[in-house]
């Protein structure tokens, strides 16, 4: 119950796709332009900065997952 709080969105498959879509496309370390512009420039750059790549994750999960 309390992840369906912080990140409405989870249950929707367009925002899991989101996000999984973003995992794997970063996970190389080359990003796609694509994969760029699906991401609100105040989340990219907070995601450029962080250095703990469990916060990235989550940065990217607020990302997907809080835009319907």
């Amino acid at each position: 119950m309390g992840i369906f709080s912080i990140w409405p969105g989870i249950i929707s498959t367009r925002s899991r796709k989101c996000f999984f879509d973003i995992l794997k496309d970063g996970s190389d370390g080359n990003v796609k332009l694509n994969t760029v512009l699906s991401i609100k420039p105040s989340y990219m750059l907070k995601i450029k900065n962080e250095k703990n790549n469990y916060l990235k994750v989550l940065l990217i999960g607020d990302s997907c997952f809080r835009k319907f």
